[in-house]
């Protein structure tokens, strides 16, 4: 659905109904023709890839028997691609259809009764998405986890739906995990393990974590990536992208090949859990040297690129606390507030200090990743999908929240320009637009996180933003923009939901500095 005029349907006046979302469905239904064009011409790619794969002569083969492996491989490997292409490309074309009857029949209808039937609509196949999301997992699953958390790309009800994939996912068959676990770590499971949970504690798109004991004691927690994860995740990103391609006309200008590339590269390295291990390590150190947060340590010789074993923390997703602690606050407990606020605070710190000390970050803090142990101490989990920040980048953004906090609106956009950020004409006017709307919201004595703006406020003035850069808008934005937005809007919406006192100079000061001073 259309960034805007999805939104905006639900704030225009009930006479605009209709006509918005006809033409916001017309450009939703142009995309998912793409898409389906796409499943098709890569169901053909890899028809051919099989055929040459089996008509090999038998001249070429110097070893038969494992030519002829190769061969059943191939099919084997088209076969399942193709199931799965033809999977999603079939609900897509039932929403597509769908969509279609809707227009048509809308004619015919009263605009009141057309209005109700399209939301029963948006309902049915939200839940469409979701269940192809749930069931084919792989990189389509973390699209639909990204898509989760931006409500101002799909109606509310699509949002609802895709919640669900911010918690687990159907777990992985588990004589499949075992039998790579065995094999990567060379050793039987009783022999790698005095104790092994067959069940899983969390599923994932990439992998799945088990808690076990090592013989040494030691309480672990064992993630095992999925089989043949790395092709779906490829198969799934060339989908993506032709989605997004086809999108690049019905939602504003913006810079789309960036924001693609960014996510194929992101999820594509979550596949590298020597990679996530030494985030894991790295970023684990540093949080250790903070109060009141922490991270996993790797633990133990049973490692390799496909399994990585943590130290096991046992802790409360950060929601559910949150929740609790929400509800004894509207009840009148004050105690509480100020405990929700602490934790919020220190989360904020805690990306803060990520981003501008380290330089390197958790890029996914969707609630599953947090946890609160009993002793309040936040744990941030799972950093498959980490960025880092080279320090000349960080500097610049640590000058971009001084100008903020000294309202200075032409430094803003100056620094959004040297980080990057440009413009349809190469005038700033629009940076400077944008730089106004955060300011006025930045106060000396506190920041915008202090003074209780609702979602539908926020709703509303975005809405603003992107009608009043359409004259000029902005079309390229840096790479590392995309992920640190991901988590700031991720953690944006916490604090829109859970209105907690924060001080936002405050809890930025420290970070800011060390950056500022850092050579």
């Amino acid at each position: 659905m259309d960034v805007s005029q999805s939104s905006a349907v639900r704030l225009k006046p009930q006479e605009n109904h209709i006509s918005e979302a006809d033409s916001s469905l017309r450009h939703w239904l142009a995309a998912i023709d793409a898409v389906l064009r796409a499943v098709e011409e890569t169901v053909w790619r890899l028809r051919r890839e099989a055929v040459e794969a089996c008509s090999v002569s038998r001249e070429e083969w110097t070893d038969w028997a494992g030519g002829f492996r190769d061969a059943q491989s191939a099919l084997r490997s088209w076969q399942q691609q193709t199931a799965r292409l033809v999977s999603i490309g079939w609900v897509l074309t039932k929403i597509a259809a769908s969509y279609r009857l809707h227009l048509t029949g809308a004619a015919f209808v009263s605009r009141a009764r057309a209005a109700a039937t399209l939301e029963r609509l948006h309902a049915k196949n939200a839940q469409r998405f979701t269940d192809v999301c749930i069931s084919h997992g792989g990189g389509f699953l973390k699209v639909g986890q990204l898509l989760s958390s931006r409500p101002d790309v799909l109606p509310v009800v699509w949002i609802e739906a895709l919640s669900i994939l911010q918690d687990d996912v159907p777990a992985e068959d588990e004589q499949r995990i075992i039998a790579i676990l065995e094999e990567e770590v060379g050793l039987s499971l009783d022999e790698a393990f005095r104790d092994f949970e067959r069940a899983p504690i969390a599923s994932a798109s990439i992998g799945q974590v088990h808690r076990a004991v090592l013989n040494d004691e030691t309480v672990v927690a064992v993630k095992v990536q999925r089989p043949l994860i790395d092709a779906v995740i490829q198969l799934d990103m060339q989908i993506l992208a032709s989605f997004l391609e086809a999108m690049k006309t019905s939602l504003p200008p913006a810079d789309y090949d960036t924001i693609v590339k960014e996510v194929r590269t992101t999820i594509s390295e979550e596949v590298d859990y020597d990679a996530e291990r030494a985030h894991t390590s790295a970023v684990g150190d540093y949080l250790a040297t903070l109060q009141g947060v922490r991270a996993p340590k790797p633990v133990g010789s049973h490692q390799s690129k496909r399994v990585l074993v943590t130290e096991f923390i046992d802790g409360e997703k950060i929601t559910s606390v949150l929740d609790r602690l929400a509800e004894a606050r509207d009840a009148g407990d004050e105690s509480a507030h100020v405990e929700l606020s602490r934790l919020l605070s220190k989360l904020f710190e805690a990306y803060a200090r990520q981003m501008l000390e380290l330089g390197r970050f958790q890029a996914d803090p969707h609630p599953g990743n947090l946890l609160v142990e009993p002793n309040n101490t936040l744990v941030i989990l799972d950093f498959g999908c980490t960025k880092i920040i080279d320090a000349d980048v960080r500097r610049a953004y640590a000058h971009l929240l001084q100008a903020f906090f000294v309202q200075d609106t032409k430094g803003v956009s100056r620094v959004l320009g040297e980080l990057g950020f440009r413009t349809q004409s190469g005038r700033p006017d629009t940076l400077l637009w944008f730089a106004d709307l955060m300011l006025d919201k930045l106060r000396a004595e506190g920041s915008v996180l202090e003074q209780g703006v609702s979602s539908a406020e926020m709703v509303d003035e975005w809405i603003r933003l992107l009608k009043a850069v359409e004259k000029d808008p902005v079309v390229h934005i840096p790479d590392h923009f995309v992920m640190i937005g991901r988590v700031f809007a991720t953690l944006g919406g916490l604090v829109m939901h859970y209105r907690p006192t924060l001080n936002l100079q405050r809890t930025l000061l420290p970070s800011l500095m060390a950056a500022l001073s850092s050579n």
